[in-house]
């Protein structure tokens, strides 16, 4: 009898945006990876009627949960939720546990859980603290809670002499945004696989910021990420190319990740953004549990230079929820650290 995978992706929301939508695809490539395995595969939506999804889960009996889940009601800061409900169940899940899964999805809890840890991470500010900037930095306002870029652009960066945007920033719930000092400089977006050897640091990805006009910010905000005829989304690519002058950087952004691995108590995927300073300091400026896993995705980009099939990751991922290198089905058992 095959062992059972339910799928549990976010409800969408009626008008979904192209960065709701995506969920639909790595829940479409995280099944068929999961059906070469061996698996049975299930999938269903949750909302915010928690009940309703336990009962279904429960109807399910699945042995795995796959964590896919965003957001609830399209609200970040909820995103958790998931995985509270699936630890209460007792099911193992993939992905980060609940607590570091809670940490990572606040900015704030994260840097503030960063700097505990003895990990360089920007400096930032409450919202309402913008009487504190100094007028000779840039700065950059985001949300707290959200991912994938939401409610991020250039118009986000602004001068610490910015009268008007410290009013905007001033008006923002400190609940649900801070300001963070900008860092103009190199930015690295670094995948790491788990498994049952321990957490793997994919290739090194770099974003370049190709011919951006003098004065414009080099963000990854929503246009980069998510409007495809945007300038922002044509002139931004990643490379995985890098000279023998980067070594001891890449060594020590290696070093990074896996300490924030480790400090956080993370597993099975993750993705941790980086700004370096002129100077060549690297600072944290992002920890992504449980990130997008689609085709045009950072994790995917680097699980293929690595030479990793997308297959394998998902194994690899399965096998660090449940803490067994034998999850798999009869004879489609694949050994730890197989690239098949």
């Amino acid at each position: 009898m095959k062992r059972k995978v339910v799928i549990v992706t976010n409800k969408l929301s009626e008008g979904a945006g192209a960065d709701e939508l995506d969920v639909l695809e790595q829940a479409d490539m995280v099944a068929n990876a999961c059906e070469k395995l061996g698996y049975e595969v299930a999938r269903m939506e949750m909302g915010l009627d928690l009940q309703s999804a336990i009962s279904r889960i429960r109807e399910e009996h699945p042995e795995m949960l796959f964590n896919l889940v965003e957001s609830l009601d399209n609200k970040g800061e909820f995103a958790f939720i998931a995985a509270s409900v699936f630890s209460s169940l007792g099911i193992p899940y993939s992905g980060t546990p609940v607590i570091p899964m809670f940490l990572a999805s606040n900015k704030v809890l994260a840097k503030r859980e960063l700097v505990r840890l003895g990990l360089p991470t920007p400096k930032w500010f409450g919202a309402d603290e913008a009487a504190l900037l100094d007028p000779r930095k840039r700065y950059i306002l985001k949300p707290i809670w959200e991912e994938g870029s939401l409610d991020l652009d250039e118009s986000s960066v602004f001068y610490g002499t910015d009268e008007r945007m410290k009013e905007t920033a001033a008006s923002k719930s400190r609940e649900h945004y801070f300001i963070e000092e900008y860092i103009e400089g190199r930015e690295f977006n670094i995948s790491i696989l788990g498994g049952l050897d321990g957490p793997e640091v994919l290739p090194l990805a770099e974003m370049q910021f190709l011919d951006f006009p003098a004065g414009k910010p080099k963000i990854l905000g929503y246009r980069s990420k998510w409007e495809e005829e945007s300038f922002e989304y044509t002139h931004t690519t990643r490379t995985f190319q890098s000279g023998e002058q980067d070594r001891v950087l890449h060594l020590r952004l290696i070093e990074l990740c896996e300490a924030c691995w480790k400090g956080f108590g993370l597993k099975g995927y993750v993705r941790i953004d980086f700004r370096v300073t002129k100077e060549g300091e690297p600072l944290i400026i992002d920890i992504n549990a449980n990130p997008c896993l689609s085709h045009s995705g950072g994790f995917a980009a680097a699980l293929e230079q690595a030479g990793y099939s997308f297959t394998e990751a998902i194994r690899r991922i399965l096998a660090d929820a449940v803490g067994s290198g034998q999850w798999a089905v009869g004879s489609r058992q694949l050994a730890v650290g197989s690239r098949q």
